[in-house]
């Protein structure tokens, strides 16, 4: 429990990062729109925290199916419950995000995307739907999901194997995919995009699940020193994403996997396979209680936190607050606004539609051990 306590942390610091990063640039946006001003802060390169993502969804996957390598249905049983824990809450914020544009669009905004590129991301199908060369789905956040379940295929494809040649035999496909991408450099937009050095994170992080599970430990000084020097290198931000302009999109080639996505595998390396000794002050007790907590809503978090931004900095512009209180105040409400209501939508909407769809689409009932674990699915 310790090392998915870790885990759930970590998930809840990714998450938070992106909607912080998020958050900062709606405010520099806004501030060149009404000729305010407004300085981000680069302290880390917040966008990261989807490679913190990524890493973790790596470990995860290895770690929470051991019940299921080797067995003949063991590649249904995964798929239907990603399935079931990735796709219904997706739909709805997305379905919510598209009703949305279709009210702006009737207002004179901007025409919708064509239906198959709509229907594409539904079905977490890469399409360049923008026709910007990024392929995004029309709720843009998605494309973390693409890849997600890019990832999920490849490994049900190799559950029959045993735990140790599934996992190396996931890293070894995707490295193969991402040199074969070099080599040919394919002309479609989803081969394009499965190919990107990117999906070396979820390889990096089922390494380090396996190293878990093989009974590696690392002494507590090793794995501060790693998790430090993860840190370390995130801060140094060698993508340079603080000096890019504000509307730059991080390619997803190999040096985001080098600068962004090895300093992430560090820190979840660090974290799970450390030699920690149990917390007993209660305050730092607490403080992994809070974290668990966020890191249990995090997938909440990072699906509501877009509408959450336009709705504090909508009330903010209305009401003055944004220029009597300043961006920064904004920023810290919008934070606090989002964890709360990604909290209430996992406990009254997630969790309860999830423990539904499992009773009805599950076959099998796994062990105690893997319900554990799955609590920190990215």
């Amino acid at each position: 429990m310790r090392q998915l306590a870790s885990i759930q942390i970590l998930r809840g610091l990714a998450a938070l990062a992106v909607v912080f990063g998020h958050a900062q640039h709606d405010a520099a946006v806004t501030a060149l729109k009404t000729g305010g001003a407004f300085q981000r802060s680069h302290l880390l390169p917040w966008g990261a925290g989807v490679d913190l993502f990524f890493v973790i969804s790596g470990f995860i996957m290895v770690y929470a199916s051991q019940d299921l390598y080797g067995r003949r249905h063991g590649a249904r049983d995964f798929l239907t419950r990603r399935l079931i824990r990735i796709a219904p809450l997706y739909w709805m914020f997305a379905t919510l995000y598209l009703l949305m544009q279709i009210a702006a669009m009737m207002t004179g905004g901007k025409p919708l995307l064509a239906l198959p590129d709509v229907i594409a991301s539904y079905l977490f199908f890469p399409t360049d739907a923008f026709g910007d060369g990024v392929p995004r789905p029309f709720y843009t956040l998605g494309w973390t999901l693409n890849y997600e379940m890019f990832f999920y295929l490849v490994f049900a494809a190799l559950l029959a194997l045993p735990r140790a040649a599934a996992a190396l035999g996931v890293v070894s496909l995707l490295g193969v995919g991402v040199v074969a991408g070099a080599i040919v450099t394919p002309q479609t937009v989803a081969l394009a995009f499965w190919t990107q050095p990117i999906v070396l994170e979820f390889g990096l992080g089922a390494l380090v699940a396996l190293a878990l599970l093989e009974g590696l430990r690392l002494p507590r000084r090793t794995a501060l020193a790693l998790v430090a020097a993860g840190a370390a290198l995130l801060t140094a931000d060698f993508m340079n994403s603080h000096a890019q302009s504000l509307d730059w999109t991080t390619p997803n080639g190999l040096a985001r996997l080098m600068a962004w996505g090895l300093p992430a595998a560090m820190i979840v390396a660090g974290c799970v396979l450390g030699r920690f000794a149990p917390g007993k002050l209660p305050l730092v007790a607490r403080a992994k209680s809070l974290g668990a907590q966020v890191g249990d809503a995090s997938y909440a978090l990072y699906l509501t936190h877009p509408f959450v931004i336009v709705l504090v900095r909508k009330a903010a512009v209305a009401t003055g607050a944004l220029s009597a209180a300043g961006p920064w105040t904004v920023i810290a409400v919008t934070l606090g606004a989002s964890v709360a209501i990604a909290v209430v939508v996992h406990h009254s909407l997630e969790k309860p539609m999830i423990r539904w769809l499992r009773a009805r689409l599950e076959r099998t009932s796994p062990p105690r051990a893997a319900l554990l674990a799955l609590r920190a699915s990215a």
